[in-house]
């Protein structure tokens, strides 16, 4: 992607009424993304990777998640939702794995999929893809939306080595796209699938896809939302159990680190990494050629994996265990991933090549950006070298930067002011 005018959806929204200005939000933006002026926030766009830190920083709620309306069903003949493995974990033990996934059922959908379903089918895939390509050392998985948006913005160098395949909740939408429109003799734009979801960045995937030639699904919705809908239907579907298909061998694929050691066996070595600042500092290691022994690093932006993301109404670690409890439990319901596996053999699982995302440049002018360069680093000499934040810029450097293209000026910075009012003083 080169067109700088490429325009970026994003599901976090700020409102600015609510927003004080208190620069929480630009302290834990890994990217760089947010900038404080004149007292409220404001997005770059081409920097966000809609990790959500963001909006679990902001206590004010002025920078909320954005996911689509249950209105948004209505529109089709049919439709189906998709679950996140991590919704399971949002409920009390009194709720049971049937019936929370029934609960959706009542909200009027007409079929209900888990992502759990297909996981340990994706596992075999992985294994083989990695066996595939021994010349990418290590292979980097792909399945967190944050993640692949962070490598394009800040490590363009990694994206070679990223798994090329779709997660499994896209390749589930393409299974039933597929089954469901031959089964019910409807027409593609008939059938509506949505993903039901932990985090803003898979509302982000859902509605902007990288590596695919058009959109898979046609909304998400956050499992806080579905959650708050589903309670009032909970109580009689518990005195009146369902029957219906479960997978909670597959639950695992919400928490950190599972995958990575259903992938290890005795000719792949995995590592698994989460929360957004480790992610980071192990990417860079992977940069510099520390982790090349391993052969595939699984890497989550959300702590403890996606029952940490920030749509989900449970705190990450109760909800893990409560996963936990139904993997050893539950009875395994098999499924028939035969149609699966003929698609995937045919290729219509494979993601194109990402490219990286094109950030701010200093100028189109080689000779202009090399002079911006030098008028920054002469600001940066000025500043303090705290990266306090309080000019509403992450760091000193980033002040420089937005001073020298017009964005701040150097009276932004508070500890430059008190130190000229000592000095008159």
């Amino acid at each position: 992607m080169t067109d700088t005018t490429y325009k970026y959806f994003h599901a976090i929204q700020i409102l600015e009424d609510n927003c004080t200005g208190c620069t929480a939000c630009v302290r834990v933006c890994p990217t760089e993304a947010i900038r404080v002026r004149d007292r409220k926030a404001y997005l770059d766009p081409t920097r966000c990777i809609d990790c959500g830190n963001c909006v679990t920083a902001c206590k004010f709620h002025a920078i909320i998640p954005r996911s689509d309306s249950l209105k948004a069903i209505n529109k089709y003949k049919y439709s189906v939702a998709i679950i996140s493995a991590a919704y399971f974990g949002q409920f009390t033990e009194d709720i049971s794995y049937p019936v929370a996934k029934a609960a959706i059922l009542e909200l009027g959908f007409d079929e209900v999929a888990e992502e759990a379903s297909i996981t340990e089918f994706m596992i075999d895939v992985i294994r083989e893809y990695i066996r595939e390509n021994r010349d990418k050392r290590p292979i980097l998985s792909s399945n967190c939306p944050a993640v692949v948006r962070l490598i394009q913005v800040q490590y363009p160098s990694l994206l070679p080595s990223l798994y090329l395949r779709e997660t499994p909740m896209s390749v589930l939408t393409r299974f039933i796209r597929d089954k469901v429109t031959k089964e019910k003799n409807l027409q593609d734009d008939e059938l509506g699938i949505f993903l039901i979801v932990p985090c803003v960045a898979h509302v982000t995937a859902v509605h902007q896809p990288e590596g695919v030639n058009k959109h898979l699904q046609d909304g998400a919705f956050s499992i806080g939302m579905i959650y708050g809908r589903v309670r009032e239907y909970l109580k009689n579907l518990q005195n009146n159990p369902p029957e219906i298909d479960t997978y909670p061998k597959g639950l695992t694929w919400a928490l950190s680190g599972v995958q990575a050691e259903l992938v290890d066996c005795d000719d792949i070595r995995t590592l698994s990494v989460n929360g957004i600042d480790n992610v980071m500092e192990i990417l860079s290691r992977v940069e510099d050629h520390y982790l090349d022994q391993y052969d595939y690093i699984v890497l989550r932006s959300c702590t403890n994996g996606c029952v940490g993301g920030c749509l989900n109404v449970e705190n990450p670690f109760v909800a893990m265990s409560r996963i936990k409890k139904m993997i050893k439990e539950g009875d395994v319901t098999e499924v028939d991933l035969s149609g699966i596996e003929t698609m995937y053999r045919a290729g219509e699982f494979d993601v194109d090549q990402l490219s990286a995302r094109p950030i701010m440049e200093l100028d189109k002018d080689i000779k202009a950006a090399i002079k911006k360069m030098k008028q920054i680093n002469e600001f940066l000499t000025m500043l303090p070298g705290l990266n306090c934040s309080a000019c509403g810029s992450p760091t000193c450097y980033a002040l420089a930067e937005d001073i020298v293209m017009g964005k701040a000026s150097i009276e932004d910075c508070v500890v430059l002011l008190k130190r000229q009012s000592k000095e008159e003083e």
